[in-house]
């Protein structure tokens, strides 16, 4: 829905060309991401220096039914979604790819990849939507908000959902969880770019109350306060994953 090629190749260039170049690895278990939930083995949810932490809180995962009867399960993505990073990737239309990424290149560069998978839940928050019903559990969506420095209060938003699966609310369900975790750290304002003709993305950032803060051309940049992002998104009875979604991590 966003440019998120576009904005994975310029996250890419600048922390590969940084003069202290940050590879996070990922580090759930350290930070106190729900490792075992991530990854779907058993153990509660703790964080170490919960105290230190603050604002820090538990990024479940949740299994949500779409308006389809299909049931998916919503958690952060990382490292270990490397592969399904990729073959999202390879899966989308070129219509879709064009509209989303700004480019209808048919790959993307494995740095590029690696980096969109390389989320430590500060710097780099990202959630994705997988598909339990197929062999792989795939990712259908993800969704990321990368802060362009450490500390900052703003982060990019970006997000793709794959095409057959447009159009169920997943878009809202990864939204909803990115804002929450942008929340608790400390992110108060989001920003994402759309092309003028993607009338979809730009009608659903219109009605989660994003501004426009610079207009076409060649692309349309909106600004969200994280604070009114959330609760737009409480008050929508669609998806009814949404309701989940805010009672596990509200």
């Amino acid at each position: 829905m966003a440019a998120l090629f576009a904005f994975a190749e310029r996250l890419a260039f600048r922390l590969l060309n940084t003069t202290v170049v940050q590879r996070v690895r990922n580090e759930f278990l350290s930070e106190g991401f729900c490792h075992d939930l991530i990854l779907g083995g058993p153990g509660p949810c703790e964080a170490r220096n919960r105290t230190e932490a603050g604002s820090f809180m538990c990024n479940a995962p949740l299994q949500v039914s779409l308006d389809t009867g299909q049931d998916v399960l919503l958690r952060p993505v990382g490292l270990e979604d490397e592969s399904r990073f990729q073959q999202i990737f390879r899966s989308m239309s070129p219509e879709s790819r064009y509209l989303r990424f700004f480019s209808g290149a048919s790959t993307v560069p494995d740095a590029v990849v690696h980096k969109l998978a390389d989320a430590d839940g500060d710097l780099h928050i990202a959630w994705g939507i997988l598909n339990t019903g197929e062999d792989g559990t795939p990712l259908m969506a993800a969704a990321h908000a990368i802060r362009q420095q450490e500390g900052s209060s703003r982060a990019e938003l970006a997000l793709g959902v794959l095409d057959q699966y447009q159009a169920h609310g997943l878009s809202r369900l990864l939204i909803a969880s990115v804002a929450l975790s942008c929340r608790a750290q400390g992110i108060t304002t989001l920003e994402a770019e759309t092309l003028p003709e993607n009338r979809k993305a730009n009608g659903l950032f219109k009605a989660l109350g994003g501004k426009v803060i610079r207009p076409m051309p060649p692309t349309t940049v909106w600004e969200f306060d994280v604070e009114e992002l959330i609760d737009r998104l409480q008050g929508m009875e669609k998806p009814e994953g949404l309701r989940a979604v805010f009672s596990t991590n509200g």
